[in-house]
């Protein structure tokens, strides 16, 4: 799984759109079981983080506002870049020089006071600006599956779903229309 997909991973919580979305991270033992299931990416997470299920889908909405922008060509909304940013600044580490060699100082990293949470939040919502930010940033799309309301990176140019399911679900919706249009007449 590539840098970028820590935050399409955690913008895709929310399942499909409009009345029909659905939230994955209701509750913090859902937030929980969510990060157990992305531990190999992003490393694992004390069982306090999820206490802080309020930080993730606030960071959620930012990220999820952020790519609804990108991917239909819109401009971006200055409160979800702050919210970014915000988060990745929160670092619990940073790098530092050693010098215990004089001669030969090495960099190293070194942790701060900050949290496993602020980490985790961070290398999340540096993921988004990897990929808003980057070249990845033209392959974003919104999936066009009714009520899918997943992101995801295109393959190809004319990509339009995320899925080969949500592309059949789109097709035999489109034959059933037909078929009733056709028997109406």
């Amino acid at each position: 799984m590539s840098s970028t997909a820590h935050s399409l991973e955690l913008a895709n919580t929310v399942l499909g759109s409009g009345p029909a979305r659905v939230d994955v991270l209701q509750t913090p033992a859902d937030l929980v079981r969510w990060l157990e299931g992305v531990e190999p990416v992003i490393g694992p997470a004390p069982v306090e983080t999820g206490l802080r299920l309020a930080d993730f889908r606030s960071l959620r909405e930012a990220i999820r506002s952020l790519f609804q922008a990108v991917a239909v060509g819109h401009p971006v909304a200055p409160e979800a870049v702050e919210s970014v940013n915000a988060a990745s600044a929160a670092e619990s580490s940073y790098p530092s020089l050693d010098a215990s060699d004089p001669r030969l100082p090495v960099a190293v990293e070194v942790p701060s006071a900050g949290s496993r949470t602020a980490e985790i939040l961070a290398l999340i919502s540096r993921s988004a600006i990897g990929l808003v930010g980057g070249p990845d940033r033209e392959r974003l799309r919104a999936c066009g599956g009714s009520g899918c309301g997943r992101f995801f990176l295109a393959s190809r140019p004319r990509q339009v779903w995320c899925s080969p399911a949500c592309g059949n679900r789109a097709r035999v919706a489109r034959h059933h229309a037909r078929r009733r249009a056709a028997s109406s007449t």
